[in-house]
């Protein structure tokens, strides 16, 4: 009997070990603040099916490890990320009409979002297997 309980707790044991030492995932917040248009985030995840953020939505895109890749003009960009951190970008309308990606702090990203009314946020979770 002492051996039976001995080992359930071994076993209780080594599976919060093994869950504490997980990070967390990094987590990309896109506002998309332009009136009537949608954006378009190509991936190197899935370049055949990019994001697609509509008009005043909130998206929040969790990458499968500490870097993301975009498709731009058909060539590949990494952007490196740290673990267990948020960032924040807004899209909005530039010069001739083309969108602008401002990086906010947390504070004016959620301003942002309750002043537009912003739907969201849809969550995506990247992984590397997608094809």
């Amino acid at each position: 009997m002492k051996t039976l309980i001995g080992i359930i707790i071994s076993i209780c044991l080594l599976s919060i070990n093994g869950q504490a030492q997980v990070l967390p995932a990094t987590k990309i917040h896109f506002l998309n603040s332009m009136i009537g248009m949608s954006a378009e985030l190509k991936t190197t995840i899935d370049p055949k099916n990019p994001i697609r953020i509509k008009s005043r939505t909130w998206v929040i895109i969790q990458p499968a490890g500490d870097s993301l890749g975009f498709i731009i003009d058909n060539k590949p960009y990494f952007l490196h990320f740290s673990p267990n951190k948020h960032y924040y970008f807004v899209i909005q309308v530039g010069h001739f009409s083309r969108p602008v990606l401002t990086e906010k702090s947390e504070q004016e990203f959620i301003l942002t979002a309750a002043t537009e009314s912003a739907k969201g946020p849809e969550e995506y979770i990247l992984s590397k297997g997608a094809n």
